[in-house]
């Protein structure tokens, strides 16, 4: 029989075959957006949080400020986002879709939700449920 600390490490292993298996997934439907994953995640981060600033960005997707801020200048010169001054302050920048970035948005929550319900199609949603309650709460007995 397997003790708590081997069950514990499969269960890692089995997390981050997961998260790979779903990133790899992802790196496939991207090329036809001609973006990375990252970029478009951030593009429909934007479309919902209009006028975030860059730090807000790092905060959320856990990425460091240079990578961030590399990411954005792209997509600025592609043409998908613009940095506004804040009203308040000048050293504010605060980030929009430009209509070219809200048209892509489109395609990249088109694509995303077509290849969500093919997986939702194939899975049983109290397999889900489960899943959903059981990394909740590892995720609230994680030391902080």
């Amino acid at each position: 029989m397997a003790s708590k600390k081997d069950k514990f490490e499969r269960m890692n292993r089995l997390l981050r075959t997961y998260m790979i298996n779903m990133q790899h997934f992802f790196n496939t439907l991207t090329p036809k957006l001609a973006l990375t994953p990252q970029q478009a995640r951030t593009l429909l981060y934007i479309k919902e949080h209009p006028g975030l600033i860059q730090r807000e960005l790092g905060d959320h997707f856990h990425i460091r400020n240079a990578s961030i801020t590399n990411m954005l200048k792209n997509l600025e010169r592609d043409g998908y986002i613009i940095r506004k001054n804040d009203n308040e302050s000048a050293r504010i920048k605060r980030i929009f879709l430009t209509k070219e970035g809200i048209e892509k948005a489109k395609q990249i929550k088109k694509v995303f939700d077509e290849t969500c319900q093919k997986f939702i199609e194939q899975l049983d949603e109290s397999k889900i449920d489960s899943v959903i309650a059981s990394m909740t709460s590892l995720n609230n007995d994680l030391p902080k």
